[in-house]
């Protein structure tokens, strides 16, 4: 790796930025992010996100962090077909927006026009009748009005009719969304056990070199399965760090080792160690 940080740089397997004013999470964001060139290494694998900064406070769920390094490794269970079917039909599955209150707006608006212009139609119409009925001279005037009349109703009709097709499609679309949506929190349950099923495979079947992990670290903690492991947190971490392959440096406290040389030879890793 190659590190500019803090005004200094270092290059190599290990590097020791103890007296670098940066922080570890300062130096495990440069790490992670490929468009930073303060710390040049390899890409980070998705264990790197459980164990990729160690220290004292951390908190590393043991389980998925041990499925994640053994997925750093290769390994495969019997779930991973069907998770790759459900994330594939997952990624398929599209819940449309649908403007609903818009749609039943627009309808009663051009209700109310449609509304207004027949009462209008029907007192027109009154007048219209009146002046006819007694030979009035501006009854031809009255009849002009009432056909502008009876056209504005026509088009407020018309266009009330399709502010209701709009709503009526507006439903469709509404409850194919909620079916879309059922659907999606389905597959998403569904993925979540398997993942949840892939973890548990993973941790069990890495048990013993979870174990043999933690008898390989320099820390007094007495070797155990994962499930069955009381020790502190961040030794877990370091075992699970240990069996993986993370890519990129892992970024260490340096509560846990005296320099980052022992660091690296006990976590099996690239390292850059910081103060904490």
């Amino acid at each position: 790796m190659k590190v500019a940080l803090g005004g200094v740089q270092r290059r190599g397997r290990t590097v020791d930025l103890r007296s670098v004013d940066v922080t570890a999470s300062e130096v495990a964001a440069a790490v992670r992010d490929p468009d930073d060139d303060r710390v040049c290494s390899q890409r980070p694998t998705a264990v790197h996100e459980h164990v990729g900064v160690l220290d004292r406070e951390v908190s590393v769920p043991v389980r998925a962090a041990l499925a994640a390094a053994a997925r750093s490794r290769g390994a495969r269970t019997e779930y991973d077909g069907d998770l790759r079917a459900v994330e594939a039909e997952l990624a398929e599955v599209s819940v449309a927006s649908v403007d609903l209150a818009g749609a039943r707006e627009r309808v009663a608006e051009t209700a109310e026009d449609v509304e207004r212009l027949r009462e209008r139609v029907a007192r027109v119409s009154g007048r219209v009748e009146a002046r006819r009925g007694v030979g009035d001279a501006d009854a031809a005037a009255a009849e002009e009005a009432l056909a502008d009349a009876n056209r504005e109703l026509a088009a407020a009709e018309t266009e009330h009719h399709a502010a209701q097709e709009a709503l009526e499609r507006a439903r469709r679309r509404a409850r194919e969304a909620r079916d879309a949506r059922e659907r999606r929190l389905s597959l998403e349950d569904r993925l979540a056990n398997l993942r949840r099923d892939a973890r548990r495979a993973l941790a069990e079947r890495w048990g013993e070199r979870f174990q043999r992990a933690l008898a390989a670290l320099p820390f007094a903690d007495e070797p155990t399965g994962p499930d069955a492991f009381e020790g502190p947190n961040w030794v877990a971490g370091a075992a699970v760090a240990r069996l993986a392959a993370p890519g990129a440096p892992l970024v260490v406290g340096s509560s846990l080792f005296s320099n980052a040389t022992r660091a690296s030879a006990a976590l099996d890793a690239p390292v850059a160690l910081v103060e904490v």
